[in-house]
């Protein structure tokens, strides 16, 4: 099930994100991702805090990257997340940062491959499974964060 409308999610390239040359070191890339689908989910009305005050967590267990130029300091970026597939267990996301944000007609054109927007500089596919925190083991999505997820994929910041 392809879910539409990307969240995109903006902020500022600081300086402790940057190595000497004022180039974001390559893990930084990946909190960016971290911190924009934290904050859908709190927008949407599912904060990660109460999933992990359930005894749940999402985990990410699949991770395909591609790094394809440097973000710098005081740079603006937005990073375009959209939630692609919505398993038993586990989801399935696509997120791009980019150096502009995309103007609807990008995102129309764009689809269901937010790798090709414009002024792409990072992009991840991710797949997030839920896991009880005690048996460390999958288990269900509940049934509030898969309502969470589609309102997270219908938000806008």
């Amino acid at each position: 099930m392809i879910l539409q409308q990307p969240f995109i999610f903006s902020l500022t390239v600081q300086f402790e994100d940057v190595d000497a040359n004022g180039v974001v070191h390559h893990p930084n890339y990946l909190k960016y991702l971290e911190r924009a689908r934290s904050y859908g989910m709190k927008k949407s009305g599912y904060s990660l805090e109460k999933l992990l005050s359930s005894g749940s967590a999402l985990a990410i267990s699949e991770i395909h990257a591609n790094y394809l130029r440097p973000a710098l300091l005081e740079q603006e970026l937005f990073v375009i997340s959209q939630v692609s597939d919505i398993g038993k267990s586990s989801l399935k996301i696509y997120q791009s940062i980019t150096l502009q944000l995309p103007t609807n007609e990008a995102m129309e054109m764009a689809k269901d491959r937010i790798f090709s927007l414009p002024e792409t500089i990072f992009s991840a596919q991710l797949r997030l499974v839920c896991v009880n925190l005690k048996s460390v083991r999958a288990k269900s999505l509940p049934p509030e964060l898969k309502q969470a997820i589609k309102t997270f994929n219908h938000s806008y910041q």
